[in-house]
């Protein structure tokens, strides 16, 4: 890119990721990643392109009316940053952090997150950092859902 992101083009890119998920425009998003991606999501950590698509992906195989709402988007230098909140129905089978499971309960869920997003001069994004609710209250999707 030629010339410097504005802030705007910037705070597009979480919008853009977001609005891919909503679309299931999966493959869209190696369009906005560097191949070595690392994204850090309450703990862990995927690496690569490949993995980072397949973790959003998932989301659809749990929740196949998954969608992400912005609230906030904030953006300077090489980072922006997301409030956002994610709501869905179970719809298929998920496993957290724990290791309890739930399966095809049909309860509806709605919880919020913050990502920052690292991206390059030409808005590719190398790094993103998720955290989600902190699990410390009964908005989070194990409680909703099970």
């Amino acid at each position: 890119m030629g010339n410097p992101m504005t802030i705007e083009e910037k705070r597009m890119i979480p919008h853009l990721f977001h609005t891919n998920l909503n679309n299931r425009d999966f493959d869209k998003q190696y369009e906005l990643i560097t191949p070595d991606i690392i994204f850090h999501k309450n703990g862990a950590v995927i690496e690569g392109a490949d993995n980072f698509i397949a973790t959003i992906r998932a989301i659809v195989d749990f929740s196949n009316d998954a969608k992400v709402e912005d609230h906030e988007i904030y953006a300077d230098d090489n980072v922006a940053i997301s409030r956002f909140s994610i709501s869905g129905t179970l719809t298929g089978d998920i496993t957290f952090p724990n290791g309890d499971s739930a399966s095809k309960t049909g309860k509806k869920f709605s919880y919020g997150a913050v990502e920052f997003f690292e991206f390059n001069d030409e808005g590719k994004v190398y790094e993103i950092r998720q955290i989600n609710d902190s699990g410390l209250t009964p908005t989070t999707i194990e409680n909703q859902v099970k």
